[in-house]
């Protein structure tokens, strides 16, 4: 009985947190705001995830995936709680499937007039968020500028209209490809926990955090894929196949951009080969786009840099506290090389994912992104090293995000959410490194 306790804390805060996610993202059941919804939800992952970290029953890789399954099929009940970014990818698949190159024309221009249907360019303009020059709705946003998502994860789109057999343009799709492409990770995770012998729990901090239910299955973000990618490539540089692991690198870079910073921690073993298959890997995706539409395969990047004011430095909220606004971007660039060089002279080549996971952690303190998707490259690196400091910054973004408006501006409230995770890393690793010495100091007592 002593070794069951634990399931008394996971199995009501696992079934809790799916009701809430079920409930919360169809019906909005927390008085209309899905921030509530998954303030809740992180507090029963919490909970659950307390009691698989005590629990030392054999079934709990089975409860892992199991629970991880029931997560992603209760996030798939609703349609896009706080993001639409998914309409943006049914119609970049649409056009592709059309024989045009979806990085040739904005979603309003007049040669895709004939692509465009009531599904994602409703009638009317009641709720409408976005709307083309003639005036009609659209659900995809920012229709009046080109799409800004790199070749691989347009390869995605694509892959998962074909699916469907070219015949929805609505979200659902994707978020089914999201809730594959999460428990794809997952059993990865698994396979590899597994192998090198190690505890099973960290598996549950990928498959059972909320943010992996809503920002990769209900909100359909392709960034699942980039975190799939990173894994593979993470575990093939571990097997010292260093082409295939830039490739997969690589590819993920080709999905979103941020997977770069991981290629830094993989530097101690065949440097040239790994840096060589992650360039190559992605030049090679834009052939045939810089061949169909030349530069225009660069798309929205720089407006999406100026919008979130990267251009100003402004969005470079911590260091904003401490560094003048003429030098931030400076010194955001001076920060990332520190950074980096450690990475690539202190990574374990073995363990190239504890030098990851520093990397994009401090790549996500130094630019705070508005968006919580970006973490989830993160959240597998927290599960793959089991530093769990780090995880307040995974939750930080979607507080920051979502909590924004209920505080003015917005702008305290951001700084004060990253504050916070970067207090937490911080004493989360000060903390590390002192049990790492008393552990030393006993083994140096202990009598020969």
């Amino acid at each position: 009985m002593r070794r069951l306790w634990p399931l008394l804390l996971v199995a009501p805060a696992l079934v809790a947190q799916v009701l809430v996610l079920w409930f919360g993202l169809q019906h909005e059941w927390f008085g209309g705001s899905i921030l509530k919804t998954e303030t809740v939800a992180v507090l029963l992952f919490l909970v659950a995830l307390l009691g698989i970290w005590r629990y030392r029953g054999p079934a709990a890789l089975l409860l892992i995936l199991a629970g991880g399954l029931a997560l992603q099929l209760s996030a798939l009940g609703a349609g896009p709680s706080s993001s639409d970014d998914v309409y943006r990818y049914a119609w970049d698949g649409k056009v592709q499937l059309s024989g045009i190159d979806p990085y040739r024309y904005p979603p309003s221009a007049d040669q895709l007039d004939r692509l465009r249907d009531n599904s994602l360019f409703p009638q009317g303009k009641t709720g409408c968020a976005w709307t083309l020059p003639d005036g009609r709705c659209s659900r995809v946003n920012r229709p009046e500028v080109r799409t800004i998502y790199p070749p691989v994860a347009e390869g995605a789109f694509t892959l998962a209209r074909l699916l469907t057999f070219d015949g929805s343009d609505g979200p659902f799709p994707l978020q089914v490809f999201g809730a594959v492409g999460v428990l794809a990770v997952t059993g990865l995770l698994a396979w590899w926990t597994r192998r090198r012998g190690h505890p099973v729990w960290p598996v549950a901090v990928w498959a059972w955090c909320p943010v992996t239910a809503v920002e990769a299955v209900n909100n359909g973000h392709i960034d699942w894929l980039a975190a799939l990618l990173t894994l593979a490539g993470l575990l093939a540089y571990q097997a010292r196949r260093a082409g295939t692991a830039g490739a997969l690198v690589g590819a993920a870079i080709a999905t979103k951009l941020y997977p770069a910073l991981v290629l830094p921690a993989m530097l101690r073993r065949h440097p040239v080969r790994v840096v060589g298959a992650a360039v190559g890997l992605v030049a090679l995706s834009y052939v045939p786009h810089v061949l169909a539409v030349g530069g225009k395969v660069i798309g929205y990047l720089p407006g999406y840099l100026k919008e979130e004011n990267y251009s100003s430095g402004t969005r470079f909220l911590l260091l904003g506290q401490v560094i003048p606004v003429p030098w931030l971007t400076k010194a955001a660039v001076l920060v990332m090389a520190v950074a980096v060089a450690w990475a690539a002279w202190r990574s374990d080549p073995d363990r190239p994912e504890f030098a990851a996971t520093v990397l994009v952690g401090v790549g996500l303190l130094v630019t705070t992104p508005t968006y919580s998707w970006y973490v989830l490259s993160l959240l597998v690196l927290v599960a793959m090293t089991r530093r769990l400091e780090w995880l307040p910054l995974v939750i930080a973004p979607t507080i920051a995000n979502l909590g924004a408006n209920g505080f003015g501006n917005g702008i305290n409230f951001r700084e004060s959410c990253y504050a916070a995770a970067l207090a937490a890393a911080i004493i989360g690793a000060l903390i590390r490194v002192e049990l790492a010495r008393r552990s030393r100091v006993a083994r140096t007592l202990q009598p020969a």
